[in-house]
């Protein structure tokens, strides 16, 4: 389903939802801006029930903001992506393909079975001359008849090898982005958990550990209550970037929601990953962000918890340890590095 077919063509009906929509905006003194206008575009015009739903349940509430709308703008996003995704495409391609191998088939078996019978015409011939005729009238044809019918056959497997090779650029693209923050263009939820499960099987099949860092930016509400959603979300990707400059080519970084980012390391020691930790700690510390209108930088503190794996664990043991690790960070004065109990 395209999003065409998701949003009406009807120019008259869009219009007057489109209007609704941008005198809610104006009543509710919020930006009109892609995630408030599509979520409340949405909600009047009733595409998506559930969606529609929890608009209305969050302005009901009065806790419509863009810290709340930005998940459920995610929901939508991948949901017209996954009706995107060109499934019955792909199903009629591979129903037109299977019916001109059968047709071709059950020709060739046609051609076939005449060439056999006409091969008992040239065993009877006695002369070069009996025999030429033969082959022009009775044995040629069919062969000719086979090579032109899979010389075709060959041209519409090649079209739609090309077809295929675009519908799969496509999934990937789609698939890409239903992996990716939105917002600091790093794995999400989704894609960290593809992420971990790579990890673990890798550490399977190597024999190799490798550690995962959970790392939460302390008092960060205070970042959104004082300066605004706008500059909470300016500082998220600023610390991504930190996050993305400390790691390995090998290594993996994700965001899981809010102020938490998780890091996978690749084929490391406990004390390697303890060095990492506090390396990034440090970062953090060091840095800051200037705010426009702001005379004072903004400056960050992280804790992290420390967790290697363990041969065997599934990823919700090891992400258990390591959030506990960073429960311990927060609880004895944050801005600092903890690690999981060695037994």
């Amino acid at each position: 389903m395209s999003q065409s077919c998701r949003y009406r063509e009807d120019t008259a009906q869009s219009n007057q939802i489109a209007r609704k929509t941008l005198a809610k905006l104006e009543r509710l003194a919020l930006p009109a801006n892609p995630i408030h206008f599509s979520l409340l575009y949405e909600q009047a015009s009733q595409i998506d029930a559930e969606i529609a739903q929890q608009v209305e349940q969050l302005l009901a509430q009065e806790d419509y903001n863009l810290k709340t709308a930005r998940p459920l703008f995610i929901t939508l996003l991948t949901r017209i992506l996954q009706n995107q995704t060109p499934t019955e495409e792909i199903s009629q391609l591979i129903q037109h393909l299977l019916q001109h191998l059968d047709d071709w088939h059950q020709d060739a078996r046609a051609q076939q079975s005449a060439l056999d019978q006409n091969l008992q015409c040239l065993q009877q011939c006695k002369t070069p001359q009996e025999i030429n005729a033969c082959l022009q009238t009775t044995i040629l044809p069919p062969i000719n008849h086979i090579q032109q019918h899979t010389e075709q056959l060959s041209g519409q497997l090649q079209s739609a090898a090309e077809v295929i090779r675009q519908l799969k650029q496509e999934l990937e693209q789609a698939t890409s982005l239903s992996k990716t923050d939105s917002l600091t263009n790093i794995a999400n939820r989704r894609g960290y958990d593809e992420q971990l499960r790579q990890f673990i099987k890798q550490a399977q099949q190597k024999s190799q550990t490798f550690a995962m860092l959970l790392l939460d930016l302390d008092h960060f509400k205070q970042v959104n209550d004082r300066f605004g959603h706008l500059v909470g979300d300016s500082a998220l990707r600023y610390i991504a970037r930190v996050l993305s400059q400390q790691i390995r080519e090998n290594d993996a970084l994700a965001r899981l929601g809010g102020e938490e980012f998780v890091i996978l390391l690749a084929d490391v020691r406990y004390d390697q990953a303890m060095k990492v930790a506090e390396s990034i700690r440090k970062q953090i510390q060091a840095k800051s962000l200037r705010v426009k209108g702001q005379q004072q930088s903004l400056s960050f503190t992280i804790s992290i918890g420390v967790a290697i794996y363990q041969m065997g664990e599934d990823g919700d043991k090891l992400f258990e340890r390591a959030d506990k690790a960073l429960y311990q960070a927060k609880q004895t004065g944050r801005n600092r590095v903890c690690a999981e109990p060695l037994s």
